[in-house]
């Protein structure tokens, strides 16, 4: 496990781990599991529910941390994640997965996750993450942490996997481009590399969130419009 950044330094740190806390799992048995490892820490989650849907947005805050059990290579529990992130008022996310690429751990932070643990080492990584996590960093397994930095991509790279987006084969991406299909196909083993995955739709499940993420925060850093004055 690493902690590889620090929450802004205006959040407050928790003493108290789990002085409020949520834990999210469809699985019963997932949430007993990971019941009993907290339990063997001497920490035990306040709210237990199945979906982030039965969450109120109300019931968290700065001083909550949000455990969610989900699978960050399942597009539609990826938006689950980027939802529950959005309103969660504040309240530190660690999520549980099964194992990932760094892709997928990109992936999640780029939803708004603070944490990764995945779920064949919570027994012995959830506890520290948890604390970690309040203590205002953010979190992902060590053997992943050098996959963490956003990719870039060169132009031509992203104009082949933004065709590849489209549904475009490489062949017709080579026409559109007027290059050679050798060359296609060596810009998307290079952009396979960046983003660690191993086929054309994980390739553009990865550059559909980039671009998103990206969007994200050119609308959260944009300045408010001045209001004019009397």
């Amino acid at each position: 496990m690493s902690a590889v950044d620090q929450r802004p330094a205006s959040d407050a740190p928790r003493t108290d781990v789990l002085a409020s806390a949520i834990l999210i799992a469809e699985s019963p048995a997932t949430l007993a599991r990971i019941g009993s490892a907290l339990a063997e820490q001497g920490l035990r989650a306040e709210t237990e529910v199945a979906s982030p849907a039965a969450v109120d947005a109300a019931e968290m805050d700065e001083t909550t941390i949000v455990i969610f059990a989900c699978d960050i290579d399942v597009p539609q529990q990826v938006t689950d994640l980027r939802r529950l992130c959005r309103e969660a008022n504040g309240a530190a996310i660690v999520a549980i997965s099964p194992p990932a690429t760094g892709a997928g751990v990109r992936r999640a932070l780029d939803a708004g996750a603070d944490a990764l643990v995945f779920d064949s080492e919570l027994e012995l990584t959830l506890a520290a993450a948890l604390h970690a996590v309040a203590s205002g960093q953010t979190v992902v397994p060590r053997k992943l942490r050098a996959s963490v930095e956003r990719p870039t991509l060169s132009h031509r790279e992203h104009q082949v996997i933004a065709l590849v987006r489209q549904g475009l084969t490489n062949a017709e991406i080579a026409e559109h481009l007027y290059l050679a299909e050798s060359t296609v196909k060596s810009h998307l083993a290079s952009v396979f590399t960046k983003f660690g995955v191993h086929s054309r739709k994980e390739a553009a499940a990865v550059f559909v969130d980039l671009e998103r993420s990206s969007v994200e925060t050119e609308i959260a850093s944009a300045p408010l419009p001045e209001q004019a004055t009397a």
